[in-house]
């Protein structure tokens, strides 16, 4: 019997998209590929590690530009249809609707009626205009999409509230190889010297992993700390972007201490920051999701994480992993430190169960499964 052909597309492989794609390759009983429209995308300095690849991938030849602050991607790819239609797919999966080839895809399955699968992440909180001309042309879209994947249940409130059929949406979860961190992390507070590094930090040690852009939040960060000045909380700052240069303006006109901006760091030197800190904060003014959430569970940390992301609704369990607060109320946000100070002894007691209810809960295998689930409801109901 001949294999299904499943092709996915998608805009750059992620270091954290990697052991997703290779388990989708491995326990899936198709043949598989996916294609990328860019190896990176100039706002990221992400590595393709392309030893870690099992999977059959090509990378489409194509003009790519950002605009808006680096915060929109233009990927135009030529030779898209001669690729697919080389490749012949029974089913194509998108990661979005938000580029050129993604509805060059969704054309091709209507032409050639093949079978269109929609992977999205997309929340009500985190899109931009679902009225108007804009709105129409993402329920088109969304309309004519055989079966849908979401990051959580937020992406799948969204899909719901443009149209599509509750019985047609598979929920998984967004997430990154937890193993992996939580493994990683445990080895390096073994080393001999974890306890001397430790130790030139503050008490309270908290920590920022992402991109320096306003979107981000980061300046209310700062904020909130002016407001206490308290020389026993420290925050490591990890990561780089156009607003570097502010907020070291800002560290110093509030005249705060042990801000440690660390630059950008490759995933496989995450696990150091993770295993210092003793909180995450994630204070984002808009989020599709946030993966650093995940990456901070696996490794035990605590997370102060922004109502505005998607993650916050499927990751964070009130007062065991975490808590949740608007981005916007820094008084409040000063407030959810100051308690997390004088809580920090039992946070860190309950550091190894958070990990493992993390790893547990939020596994590779559960995002696969809304794959398989979407793909053999296509294959023996669809097709």
């Amino acid at each position: 019997m001949k294999k299904l052909k499943i092709l996915l597309i998608t805009n750059i492989i992620s270091p954290y998209r990697i052991p997703l794609f290779n388990h989708l390759q491995d326990n899936g009983d198709y043949s598989f590929t996916v294609f990328v429209l860019a190896e990176r995308q100039e706002n990221r300095e992400w590595r393709l590690a392309k030893e870690q690849i099992k999977f059959d991938y090509k990378i489409l030849p194509g003009f790519h530009k950002f605009i808006w602050s680096k915060e929109i991607a233009i990927h135009i790819n030529w030779g898209l249809w001669k690729a697919i239609l080389k490749y012949k797919p029974d089913i194509i999966i998108t990661s979005g609707y938000d580029m050129l080839a993604y509805w060059g895809a969704f054309l091709y399955c209507k032409v050639f009626k093949k079978k269109f699968i929609l992977w999205n992440g997309t929340t009500l909180l985190s899109t931009g205009r679902i009225n108007g001309f804009i709105g129409q042309m993402k329920q088109f879209i969304i309309g004519g999409t055989n079966r849908y994947i979401t990051y959580g249940t937020k992406a799948a409130e969204y899909l719901m509230h443009m149209g599509a059929p509750k019985e047609c949406i598979h929920v998984g979860i967004n997430t990154v190889d937890m193993n992996w961190f939580r493994k990683k992390t445990r080895e390096y507070y073994q080393d001999e010297n974890f306890q001397k590094e430790r130790s030139r930090y503050p008490e309270l040690l908290m920590l920022y992993v992402g991109q320096l852009i306003s979107r981000k939040g980061v300046s209310q960060v700062l904020k909130a700390l002016s407001k206490l000045h308290d020389p026993k909380i420290g925050l490591l700052i990890v990561g780089n972007g156009p607003q570097e240069k502010m907020l070291k303006q800002l560290y110093q006109d509030e005249e705060l201490e042990n801000i440690y901006f660390e630059g950008f760091r490759q995933q496989e030197a995450l696990f150091r920051y993770y295993a210092l800190a003793d909180v995450l904060i994630f204070p984002s003014f808009k989020e599709v999701w946030g993966l650093v959430v995940n990456e901070a569970l696996a490794c035990g940390l605590y997370v102060l994480c922004s109502d505005r992301a998607g993650s916050a609704f499927d990751l964070i369990k009130k007062s065991c992993n975490g808590i949740l607060f608007n981005p916007h109320n820094v008084k409040e946000f000063a407030m959810l430190i100051q308690q997390i100070k004088e809580q920090i002894r039992e946070i860190r007691f309950r550091r190894e169960a958070i990990s493992e209810s993390a790893c547990r809960e939020f596994s590779i295998e559960r995002s696969g499964k809304a794959f398989f689930d979407a793909i053999e409801k296509i294959q023996h109901r669809d097709i």
